[in-house]
């Protein structure tokens, strides 16, 4: 028997299914399967914009393998939930190594090393992949390859760099306390509150961040924080999807995803006010100790926000 109704009955559970997807889809092991992996209506929605169809899916990432050459995945946590008796949503962090030996989003081959971290929510109906928000660390790639983030966005507007698309109802999580009170501790954070940050957080927490960025403790956060919603201070934070566990020789663990909608009204970030509209789609993961928050990772694609402040003030 499947272990959940509609999926392959050789995949015992959860995480093999998942592997699997992974492997074949983002280490391009049988992207000739990729019919039989995604739903027909498939939905990837990305750093500036969203994909549809199988056909298109797979030509983004046929691109993509073209230009980061043979990239493995090492899955550092994964939570998922059973949403319906044939659905589930997971949420996964990898940290994957490749080499940019072709050309492609990012340029010209340049033959160097990278690493970076990847962070993805993914619904899957009956064994098919139907809807994901699948979020890599632009700036840290573009970084090591000797881009900055505003060359990578024209490079990705110049090979055509898609519209964001609103997301179907993947529902809001698995109502799990760690969850809500990451969902809640960052609701309060963008609304201002970043005293929460220093209440909530250990002295000594360990921050991944966008760019390959690794910072400690509160006050680094903040900086982190501060400075995104500077750069956006009227846009509108939003918590789309909150997961939670405890399990055990673990650290009790959250996924939020969310985004950020609005302008680009402010001085931060990303230069001075342009006016553009921005659509940011983000992750954040934690893991909590007996002095709070112990470990963050937040991503965010910083060049996919340069192609939407770009494209629509014509700086490219």
């Amino acid at each position: 028997m499947p272990f959940l109704a509609g999926f392959d009955p050789r995949f015992q559970d959860a995480a093999e299914y998942l592997s699997a997807l992974s492997g074949d889809l983002d280490e391009g092991r049988r992207l000739d399967l990729l019919g039989e992996w995604l739903a027909s209506d498939v939905i990837s929605h990305g750093g500036s914009g969203a994909l549809v169809e199988p056909e298109v899916l797979g030509a983004e990432r046929a691109t993509r393998l073209a230009a980061l050459a043979g990239p493995r995945l090492m899955l550092e946590d994964r939570l998922w939930q059973a949403a319906a008796p044939n659905q589930l949503y997971a949420a996964e962090r990898f940290h994957v190594t490749a080499r940019h030996d072709g050309a492609g989003p990012y340029g010209a081959a340049t033959g160097k090393a990278v690493q970076f971290a990847q962070m993805s929510g993914r619904l899957c109906l009956s064994g098919r992949l139907r809807e994901e928000w699948l979020l890599r660390d632009e700036a840290a790639i573009v970084r090591q390859i000797g881009l900055d983030p505003q060359e990578a966005a024209r490079l990705r507007l110049a090979g055509g760099a898609p519209d964001p698309l609103p997301p179907r109802d993947a529902g809001t999580g698995d109502g799990n306390p760690w969850g809500g009170a990451l969902a809640e501790l960052l609701g309060r954070v963008m609304s201002g509150e970043v005293a929460a940050l220093a209440e909530h957080y250990d002295p000594a927490a360990e921050l991944f961040l966008p760019g390959g960025e690794v910072g400690c403790g509160p006050r680094e956060a903040e900086a982190f924080w501060i400075g995104l919603r500077a750069a956006f201070p009227s846009a509108r934070f939003q918590v789309e999807h909150a997961l939670g566990a405890e399990a055990p020789l673990a650290p009790p663990r959250a996924c939020i995803r969310w985004r950020l909608l609005g302008r680009h009204d402010g001085q931060g970030a990303f230069g001075p006010a342009s006016g553009a509209p921005v659509d940011i789609l983000g992750m954040t993961h934690a893991e909590f100790g007996p002095d709070g928050l112990r470990r963050e990772w937040t991503l965010y694609d910083a060049p996919g926000v340069w192609v939407q402040i770009l494209r629509a003030t014509g700086g490219y």
